[in-house]
């Protein structure tokens, strides 16, 4: 074995460059600096200056020209294990080095140089320029958010992110590389067809066109879906195209926010139903043809500020809550509940028509009542007034028909129990009980008689309500009467009949000077007109009757001969009916018999 001293000579001796280094290390461990410990004199020529001025010098003491490089060396030996050697390329004087690093004893470090012909060093400074520049590349692309992968004309993966690898649920980016990238891209998450986005990106690279869309899923290895965004651009080289690359962008979470924002839009953030917003969408959507019959319920709450004030506004929104829920359970699933305003909904009902009206109506009172009969003492009540309106016809404006539910909500909504108007009608009740032969019984047997032709004859909700209120208060103007002729024992003399007579025009003048119920006085004007024109106070004839009135004059007239008089017994029902048909088309309208027939047919079945 050959003495150490003996490779000093051969160091001393070699036209090669040699330098040996003690490392200067700072207090993370990491090289920063290097103590000149020996040279050769070849080394010695190559940066011009003498041993005796190096040693025992640092690096960075030494001319700034030769430094900077030599510490990138210094650094360059802690990647290098005890005794491998690293090769560089170096650049000095015009002339090209091959550089070797030899790390030793983990403190020190020594430098080889060794001349390299120009095309040697090129083709070495090129390899690493372009592993740096992939390493540059693979860096960017990793720390994007987006997802990105290569493309070839068959459209098989060439490369791909971590990003992408992440989407498709792959560690390893072999696993897709080579594989076709559009077997994971679908248009529709809910499509069964074969993918076409395969075929719109080549078209577009084929054309040398950028393509983007935000209508794709991307399916994950384990088959769930992720909305993404994806822009492609054609590679070209020389101009002859190679493929694409394709970047793609997550849309879960931005879908996600967009729903949200639509729903707040729409939606009112208390009841969770429509909002006017989108109420105003659906009424211009649902006004077509194939909506008919097109129905809309107008719901307001009676009260509700006196609740918020007295209960608390807590209370108040648990109610509309409450409301919101009743009417989703009663209404179609076709149906739409917006609310409308601050204490309103409105309900659109596409292929409903009048006679389905009245029955979901009654559907949310039933509920309602329900709701109340439950509730404690210290809950708020509902009282919901409702009005509604069909259209049939293209022909009848919405906006007219919201118009007119809206008016007939508002006379719910005045007939109250609790408002002042109510407390009126309730006093003219009680006063024409007290002055005429007119009972409750016989006021509660009109309503349920009308009521029942009504439903026969699909009379809106809104006008069986009139109806309703018309047969407690067609005989109102009897209370301007005089008692000895309203309440006369025998026949009337001909001038005590006519002075009976003014009582429907009485009548008329009483219920039209109460704000809201116009659509009944006339009704009570006309409700002793007769089909041959031969009844007063005009002598109207048939259609030119208000169509209340001739129910009215059916029913009124079946239970006046059903019930005792003074001056005479009371017909059995068998014989009231058939007085009924035998002056109809005279006295009664033929259709309206028709339908109280029908009407009494099945009342007397029960």
């Amino acid at each position: 074995m050959m003495e150490p001293s003996f490779y000093a000579e051969i160091i001393q001796a070699s036209l090669n460059p040699f330098v040996c280094f003690e490392l200067v290390k700072d207090n993370n461990n990491k090289v920063i600096d290097g103590i000149y410990k020996d040279l050769n004199p070849a080394y010695e020529c190559l940066i011009g200056m003498n041993k005796d001025a190096l040693l025992g010098k640092k690096v960075t003491e030494i001319s700034e020209s030769i430094n900077l490089k030599t510490i990138q060396f210094l650094k360059a030996s802690e990647k290098a294990k005890k005794n491998d050697k690293t090769d560089y390329y170096f650049e000095l004087k015009k002339q090209f080095y091959r550089i070797q690093i030899f790390s030793f004893e983990k403190e020190y470090t020594a430098i080889s140089y060794t001349e390299s012909t120009t095309e040697l060093l090129q083709k070495n400074i090129a390899q690493e320029d372009l592993k740096q520049t992939e390493n540059q590349l693979s860096l960017i692309l990793d720390s994007t958010e987006e997802a990105i992968c290569g493309i070839d004309l068959n459209g098989r993966c060439t490369f791909l992110n971590l990003n992408c690898m992440k989407l498709l649920g792959i560690k390893e980016e072999s696993e897709m590389v080579g594989q076709p990238i559009f077997n994971h891209l679908i248009k529709d998450s809910l499509s069964t067809e074969e993918t076409t986005v395969k075929q719109d990106i080549l078209n577009k690279l084929i054309g040398k066109q950028p393509c983007q869309s935000n209508e794709i899923y991307f399916i994950r290895m384990d088959g769930t879906l992720y909305p993404v965004e994806y822009f492609v651009k054609p590679k070209t080289s020389n101009g002859t195209l190679l493929g694409g690359i394709l970047t793609f962008a997550d849309m879960t979470k931005r879908k996600a926010e967009q729903a949200e924002i639509n729903h707040l839009m729409f939606h009112d953030p208390l009841t969770g139903s429509f909002n006017h917003i989108k109420f105003e969408k659906l009424k211009v959507a649902c006004d077509n043809e194939k909506n008919l019959p097109l129905s809309i319920i107008m719901g307001d709450v009676n009260g509700l500020r006196r609740i918020n004030q007295h209960y608390g506004h807590y209370e108040g929104d648990q109610l509309l809550k409450a409301i919101t829920t009743i009417l989703r359970e009663s209404i179609p699933k076709n149906g739409y509940i917006a609310r409308y305003g601050e204490d309103e909904f409105s309900i659109l009902l596409p292929n409903t028509d009048s006679s389905q009206v009245s029955w979901h109506i009654e559907k949310i009172q039933d509920a309602i009542r329900e709701y109340n009969d439950q509730i404690s003492k210290d809950q708020a009540a509902i009282n919901l007034a409702l009005g509604s309106e069909t259209k049939c016809t293209m022909d009848y404006d919405i906006q007219k028909m919201i118009n007119k539910a809206q008016d007939y909500m508002d006379k719910q909504k005045m007939l109250n129990r609790d408002s002042m108007r109510n407390i009126l009608l309730t006093s003219i009740k009680t006063t024409l009980l007290v002055r005429s032969k007119f009972t409750e019984e016989h006021a509660e047997r009109l309503v349920t008689l009308s009521k029942s032709v009504g439903k026969k004859m699909k009379l809106s909700p809104c006008q069986m309500d009139e109806l309703a209120l018309l047969a407690e208060l067609h005989d109102v103007g009897k209370i301007g009467i005089d008692d000895a002729i309203l309440n006369k024992p025998g026949k009337l003399t001909d001038g005590e009949m006519a002075e009976m007579k003014k009582h429907s025009f009485i009548g008329y003048q009483i219920i039209k000077s109460i704000e809201g119920l116009a659509d009944i006085a006339l009704p009570i004007l006309h409700h002793h007109e007769r089909s041959d024109g031969k009844g007063y106070p005009d002598g109207l004839t048939r259609h030119d009757i208000p169509l209340l009135s001739r129910i009215i004059s059916v029913v009124d007239a079946y239970d006046a001969m059903t019930q005792d008089r003074p001056y005479r017994k009371a017909m059995t029902q068998e014989e009231a009916i058939v007085e009924i048909k035998k002056n109809s088309g005279t006295q009664f309208d033929p259709e309206v018999v028709r339908f109280f027939l029908e009407s009494i047919e099945e009342i007397l079945k029960e």
